[in-house]
Parts: C-alpha cells; sequence; structure tokens
C-alpha cells in the first residue's frame, strides 16, 4: 500500500509541478507580451521621429536646391549684363563711326574708326578670355579645326593649313568655335601628267 500512496503523490506532485510550471509560463507570456506592447510603442515612435526627420531634410534640400538655381540664375544673369554693358560701348563707337561715314568724304578716316571699334571689341572679348584660334600654315588639328576645302599644294606640306575661311575661337581652353580652314593635299599625279 505504501507504494500506491507514493505513487499517487508522485502523480500529485508531477500534476502541481506542471501546473506551476504552465502557470509560471503564463505569468512569463504575460510580462513578455507587456514588453512585446512597449518595445513596440518605442519602436514606433522611433519610426515617426525618423520620419519626421526624414520628411525635413527633403524639404531642406528641396529648398536648397530651388536656392541654388536662383543663385545660379541670378549670377548668369549678372556676368551677362556686365559683358553687355561692355559690348554697349563698341556699339555707341559704331554709331559714330557710320554718323562719320555719312558726313564724311574722306574713307580713310572712317577705315581708321572701324579698326578702332574692332579693336575695342576684340579687348573686351579677350578681357573675357575669348581667344582666336591662330591656325594659318599649322598642321590641320580636328580638335581646334574644321577643313570645308582641300586644295592640290606642293608648296605646303599635306594637311596644313593653307587658308582660313572663318576664324576660330577658344574660351579658355575650350574651343567654342573650330576655324574653318582650307587644307593643302598632295596634287594628284594624274593630273600633274596632264598638265605636263
Amino acid at each position: 500500500m505504501v507504494s500506491r500512496d507514493s505513487d499517487k503523490d508522485n502523480k500529485k506532485q508531477s500534476s502541481d509541478d506542471l501546473s506551476e510550471e504552465k502557470n509560471g509560463s503564463e505569468r512569463e507570456d504575460t510580462g513578455e507580451d507587456v514588453v512585446d506592447v512597449q518595445e513596440y510603442r518605442r519602436l514606433e515612435a522611433e519610426n515617426q521621429e525618423l520620419n519626421d526627420k526624414l520628411m525635413r531634410l527633403a524639404a531642406e534640400f528641396e529648398n536648397f536646391r530651388k536656392r541654388s538655381l536662383r543663385e545660379k540664375e541670378e549670377y548668369k544673369n549678372h556676368v551677362v549684363e556686365k559683358f553687355v554693358l561692355e559690348l554697349l560701348d563698341v556699339v555707341d563707337n559704331f554709331e559714330r563711326a557710320l554718323k562719320a561715314g555719312e558726313d564724311a568724304s574722306d574713307t580713310e578716316s572712317v577705315v581708321k574708326g572701324v579698326e578702332m571699334v574692332y579693336k575695342q571689341l576684340y579687348n573686351i572679348l579677350e578681357k573675357n578670355g575669348v581667344e582666336k584660334i591662330i591656325c594659318e600654315s599649322e598642321e590641320f588639328d580636328p580638335h581646334m579645326h574644321e577643313a570645308v576645302m582641300q586644295v592640290p599644294s606642293n608648296e605646303h606640306p599635306e594637311n596644313t593649313v593653307v587658308d582660313v575661311c572663318q576664324t576660330g575661337y577658344k574660351l579658355d581652353t575650350k574651343v567654342i568655335r573650330p576655324a574653318m580652314v582650307t587644307i593643302a593635299k598632295q596634287p594628284d599625279e594624274e593630273n600633274e601628267t596632264e598638265e605636263d
């Protein structure tokens, strides 16, 4: 009988242990749920804060972009205005030269006046970083020249610029208009024998 009582006691003990474990785990689950809800709320608040920061940064960046574009446009307008003011002096001098040409019978003074205006204009261009591309008797350079014609020549080496049809210009180091040139080529042997 002792063994039956001890079996009953053991079963009762096991049942009590299981019950305690179950109650303990329920308590733990309840505690974890509270922690999970608190963690969720904390993360949600942090997420909202980060979203607010992101929205502020996006707005600041958009304002910066617009301000930069506006400042760039204002700077461009300032530079153009300064350049145009310098050119207006040249226009005034051209008007004076044209007026003098109507009244003067002396064409030499008109030519002199136009030359002075040309020099004034060219000085303004130079002051602003514009310079002519010098290419007469130079070797053809496709980065600076545009060949519009080739002429047979025994006097010049092949691919040498023999004539400038339109002057080219550089702004600092950048070619803004290539020079239109005529370049030399070796005469055809057939043409030489036909001419003889």
